[in-house]
């Protein structure tokens, strides 16, 4: 639905690398002579791809305003303004989901609340589908 095809492409390699972060990256190895080393990382990391997957979503309906598909009036609106502006515009597959999490994300992000890993995943999961729904990604 975002007609600019490198605004497309760039969301959709930022989504890459959200995706890349929930992979997991458990490693490990033997160092020759000596011991072996298991790296995993904690489990707060999925954190990191939670808030940059609300950031991309930002960007996203940023980019569904400026090309006109989103009416709001606001000259700087906030995410929940534009996801409140979207809610017509838009085809959400479930946008009270997505709405509910919006609180943690800023309080991740103001205050440095963390959220549990199965939290952060499913409201991943959850942006995605959204994403996918209105051809983004």
């Amino acid at each position: 639905m975002i007609l600019d095809p490198q605004a497309r492409d760039d969301i959709g390699q930022q989504w890459g690398a959200v995706r890349k972060f929930c992979a997991g990256s458990h490693r490990q190895w033997m160092v020759p002579g000596g011991g072996f080393i298991n790296e995993t990382p904690p489990e707060s990391f999925c954190n990191l791809p939670f808030l940059l997957a609300y950031a991309i979503l930002d960007q996203a309906l940023a980019e569904l305003i400026d090309q006109g598909t989103i009416q709001c009036h606001k000259k700087r609106p906030l995410l929940g303004e534009k996801m409140a502006a979207s809610v017509n515009a838009l085809p959400w597959k479930n946008y009270a989901l997505v709405d509910s999490r919006k609180t943690a994300r800023n309080d991740l992000a103001h205050e440095a609340k963390l959220l549990d890993k199965i939290d952060c995943f499913r409201f991943i999961d959850a942006i995605e589908t959204e994403l996918k729904a209105w051809n983004v990604l």
